[in-house]
């Protein structure tokens, strides 16, 4: 049997990260940060040394599960955030997107809840600059959405409302195993709905 090429070793290795990173992100919601590297590995049915082999420990895991989040959130919202083909209420828009891919992609929603909680159960400033590129490439603009768009007098309170209720109504849908699937367009609806009735 010939040894296998660099483009066979790299697509293993492609597919071993996504099964590690799926296999934690469901980890990481039934226990939170108390997730061991061997919960991952038998979550992923992969031998611990192999997960072992990828990431040191769990806190090097978590650091790449929440970077990997954000480049998945941020592609989810980019129509909303480039105007392509959204609707004239963008801020809507990408709500409506970033609660679906929450709901979708639970590393999304884990990466939302940790920002949140401002990365309160990591050690040390390791999220400094995760959080930093959070609020430039997905809250700021969100922010800037709502000034815009719906003259708030508090645009980053109002920007915290609508995050604090996505994170919520996904967090019911995740934990509470509801069976239907959640009517993202209802939710952001009635959420938008009542701050236009506030702000007036």
């Amino acid at each position: 049997m010939s040894p296998r090429t660099k483009e066979q070793n790299d697509a293993i290795r492609e597919m071993r990260m996504n099964q590690i990173m799926q296999a934690a992100a469901e980890v990481y919601l039934e226990k939170g940060i108390h997730l061991e590297i061997r919960d991952v590995a038998v979550k992923a049915e992969l031998g611990y040394g192999t997960v072992y082999h990828y990431y040191k420990n769990k806190h090097m895991l978590l650091e790449d599960l929440l970077w990997d989040a954000l480049y998945r959130a941020e592609s989810a919202v980019l129509p909303a955030l480039t105007g392509d083909g959204v609707s004239l209420h963008k801020a809507e828009s990408f709500s409506r997107l970033l609660l679906q891919e929450c709901v979708q992609d639970p590393s999304v929603f884990i990466l939302l809840k940790t920002v949140a909680d401002n990365f309160h159960h990591f050690p040390g400033n390791r999220f400094i600059k995760l959080s930093a590129d959070f609020q430039e490439r997905i809250y700021l603009p969100f922010v800037e959405m709502i000034r815009e768009e719906i003259g708030s007098t508090s645009p980053e309170k109002t920007a915290n409302l609508i995050f604090g209720s996505l994170v919520g109504c996904a967090a019911l849908n995740i934990h509470h195993n509801m069976q239907s699937e959640m009517d993202v367009d209802s939710i952001v609806d009635m959420i938008f709905s009542g701050i236009q009735a506030k702000e007036r």
